[in-house]
């Protein structure tokens, strides 16, 4: 009865069948955070084919690969075939940026589809065929197959129901602007036509933000509006709070809130944003990077005014910058508030102030 029970509550939900199955895909104990239900209800929705283009931004060791590259395509191979995406026939294609990577993931997959708990419960809707069951792809009898490969291991031939890209640039090469473009071209004239079926098939980016040019970045630049963007910051920041297009929203409510205090708590993140830097510390950790010290506007420059009332202001500027939707995938309307002050005979600039919000337009008499 209970085999039962467990066999219902994992075929209804990823995040169940991921805490059941936990002790085949890690040895250390699964810490049960609302953030991996998040990304558990995202996948779930691109099963269902509600998503078709979905980005996981997430801070590094958050259990981002074993929900998106292990536990998924187990849970899926373990649904009966009622959709598109959904079944033991589905064919997947997982890439990152080095071979070896995609190859621990993809052992660890098949592990978990070999383990007695999985047999137990779905050994009867399939099994894998002994002539091509390998660490880079296995098969099962009923045409779904696993593939794991690097952006640089050649996607000519191979195509799939659903791409997945799991960390396709490397934290060691974020300064490399010919790897970050090398890396986008990939995903620009390679990646695009792999799936079987353009119609029914999904594309899944996961990985830490390493660049404003990174792939999230580039995808986000040129393809906005089709993306559902899932980012979930390591602190909360409630003017950033993310909202996607399936309903879901942060949950937390406090400035500065942390994503998983039982994994990292504050003592643990503060010693590794020390010694991250506040450049890593911005993609990483946040999800919203940017160039290293600054573009135009030096991060050097800004410094926090120490007195306790402002400084007699010779002029004071509002800079507004509008948009046109609430949807999460347009931008944000802002506003700031600068004053421009003399101290010890040199011009200064103060933030005063800073708003930023997703707000429909909304002009009596306006029309189009």
């Amino acid at each position: 009865m209970l085999r039962e029970l467990d066999k219902a509550d994992a075929e209804e939900s990823l995040e169940s069948f991921l805490r059941l199955a936990w002790r085949w895909i890690d040895p250390a104990a699964y810490i049960d955070s609302w953030h991996i239900a998040a990304i558990a209800e995202h996948l779930q929705a691109v099963t269902d084919g509600e998503i078709k283009r979905l980005i996981i931004n997430q801070p590094p060791r958050t259990s981002k690969s074993s929900v998106v590259s292990v536990a998924w395509q187990a849970w899926v191979w373990a649904q009966r075939d009622i959709s598109p995406l959904s079944g033991p026939q589905t064919q997947w294609l997982c890439v990152s940026y080095a071979q070896a990577l995609s190859m621990r993931d993809s052992v660890k997959c098949r592990r978990l589809i070999e383990s007695p708990w999985y047999q137990e419960l779905w050994g009867g809707r399939f099994r894998l065929t002994s002539d091509q069951n390998t660490k880079s792809r296995f098969e099962n009898d009923r045409g779904g197959y696993r593939i794991a490969t690097s952006i640089t291991g050649g996607l000519t031939g191979e195509g799939a129901d659903v791409l997945v890209c799991d960390d396709l640039l490397n934290t060691i090469e974020v300064n490399s602007e010919a790897t970050i473009e090398s890396t986008n071209r990939w995903w620009d004239e390679a990646a695009g036509t792999r799936l079987n079926d353009p119609k029914t098939g999904a594309f899944v980016v996961v990985g830490q933000r390493l660049s404003e040019s990174d792939i999230t970045g580039h995808i986000l630049d040129t393809n906005r509006g089709e993306w559902t963007h899932l980012m979930l910051p390591m602190r909360f920041e409630p003017m950033s709070r993310c909202v996607t297009t399936i309903g879901w929203e942060d949950p937390r409510t406090e400035q500065g809130e942390l994503l998983c205090p039982e994994r990292y708590g504050e003592e643990e993140l503060v010693e590794l944003e020390r010694r991250l830097g506040p450049f890593a510390t911005a993609g990483q950790m946040q999800q919203s990077p940017e160039q290293r010290g600054g573009s135009i506007i030096k991060r050097e420059w800004w410094q926090k005014y120490a007195r306790p009332v402002h400084p007699k202001y010779e002029l004071v500027i509002a800079i507004l910058d509008t948009n046109q939707s609430q949807k999460e995938e347009n931008d944000f309307s802002a506003l700031v508030l600068m004053g421009v002050f003399e101290q010890s005979g040199r011009k200064n600039v103060c933030l005063i102030m800073s708003w930023q919000s997703r707000l429909e337009l909304n002009v009596p008499g306006l029309t189009e």
